[in-house]
């Protein structure tokens, strides 16, 4: 298991916190990134969407709540970064799956 030292990375709780957030926040984005890109690459080669439709598209019914739901776990996760004390490679894992 590893833990955050016992004093401040920083010198200061509220940075070390802010630093969580931010690490938690390029993580999230760069897993998004990553894969948004394939899946463009992958419908721009079979030619199954146009970029503009993708643009353009709005969410309603159903997959709207669904996206609102994803959208609050995810302020929650990150905005709750800060106060995450301890760190293990199976707990980094699981948060990872969906």
């Amino acid at each position: 298991m590893t833990k955050p030292p016992p004093n401040p990375i920083t010198g200061s709780e509220d940075m070390d916190a802010m630093m969580r957030i931010n690490t938690e926040l390029m993580s999230e984005l760069w897993i998004l990134r990553d894969r948004v890109t394939v899946l463009e690459k992958l419908l721009d080669e079979k030619g199954v969407v146009d970029r503009k439709a993708i643009d353009d598209y709005a969410p309603e019914g159903e997959f709207a709540a669904e996206l609102d739901e994803e959208r609050d776990r995810f302020v929650r996760r990150v905005a709750g970064a800060p106060w995450e004390v301890e760190f293990t490679v199976e707990s980094l894992v699981e948060r990872g799956q969906r």
